[in-house]
């Protein structure tokens, strides 16, 4: 089947703020389905947005995951889908192909001692790998199984490369996506279905201040993992409070050598994060506060429909 992006119109009953102090010499961020305050001189785009599809079969453990961004990430993908050299044992877990492709692509399958596993020629887990590019986008797709499922006949080599081989990027807007981004083409075998919204991520950087801004937009389902961040991190992540009154959470990595801030808040239909990073030197200079940054943080709210698809004024 052909996955196709529908643009989303999003009920809107979002209250935040009681009295919000304002950064003085403020401008608004419009980012597709946010708007926050950030300090004036311009944020600009760093890349086209990111974003992460999954579709799953309704009846088997079949998992299809197509990942976009820009075209600087494909030199990455492909490293994670060619095996290392300094390890015989993960090199013979690889299997570089070909498909019936003239793009600039990567293929390759991957025998993996579980889903989530190291690489093992051993494994009863396979995924097929796919990374391609085109113009100022680059993607990968990977379709996960159990080796059985291939004896089984739930779905065959044959189909799993037709996939791969009609995977396309396209120049569409990602104003116009639905249960998928639309700017790739997948044409799937039937019983596969969206297993929720995609996530999508966008990045800007100050024009003058040293700091960026990620948005990241997903499925409101998400809300509850994405809120598991202070103890599933690695790093040591501390609970902060905003003034805000619609439900959300704030973690803060400070003091740290990188320093991180993170909202997340749960709208109709969408969860919604804000990550702002800054550098050290800069919070010690000055060049900007803890206060400035919490403020922009708790500005952060939903666009009422018919303003979405602005971005940066």
């Amino acid at each position: 089947m052909a996955i196709a992006g529908k643009f989303i119109t999003l009920p809107i009953s979002l209250g935040i703020c009681v009295s919000l102090p304002s950064l003085s010499n403020s401008e608004a961020l419009k980012v597709d389905h946010i708007v926050l305050e950030v300090p004036d001189g311009g944020m600009t785009r760093s890349g086209p947005p990111g974003s992460v599809s999954i579709f799953k079969h309704r009846l088997f453990d079949l998992t299809v995951t197509s990942e976009v961004a820009g075209a600087n990430y494909y030199e990455g993908w492909e490293r994670r889908c060619t095996p290392g050299k300094s390890d015989p044992d993960a090199v013979t877990a690889y299997q570089v192909g070909t498909l019936a492709r003239t793009d600039q692509y990567l293929y390759s399958k991957i025998s993996m001692f579980s889903k989530d596993g190291i690489s093992t020629p051993k494994g009863f887990w396979l995924q097929h790998c796919l990374v391609l590019r085109s113009g100022e986008l680059a993607a990968r797709v990977t379709i996960d199984l159990p080796k059985s499922a291939l004896e089984r006949g739930e779905i065959t080599a044959a189909e799993i490369e037709k996939v791969l081989s009609k995977a396309r990027l396209t120049a569409a807007s990602v104003e116009d996506r639905g249960t998928s981004d639309p700017r790739i083409v997948l044409e799937m075998p039937g019983d596969f279905v969206p297993a929720g919204l995609p996530t999508f991520t966008f990045r800007f950087n100050h024009i003058r201040l040293p700091f960026g801004i990620h948005i990241t937009l997903s499925d409101p389902k998400t809300y509850e993992t994405a809120k598991m961040l202070n103890r599933i991190s690695a790093r040591i992540w501390k609970v902060g409070s905003l003034p805000r009154t619609d439900k959300y959470f704030y973690y803060f990595v400070w003091p740290d050598a990188r320093p991180d801030f993170e909202l997340g808040f749960q709208a109709p239909g969408i969860t919604a994060q804000v990550h702002v990073n800054v550098g050290k030197a800069s919070l010690d200079k000055g060049d900007i506060s803890i206060a400035d940054i919490e403020r922009i943080l708790a500005s952060a709210r939903m666009i009422p429909a018919g303003r979405i698809g602005q971005e940066v004024r």
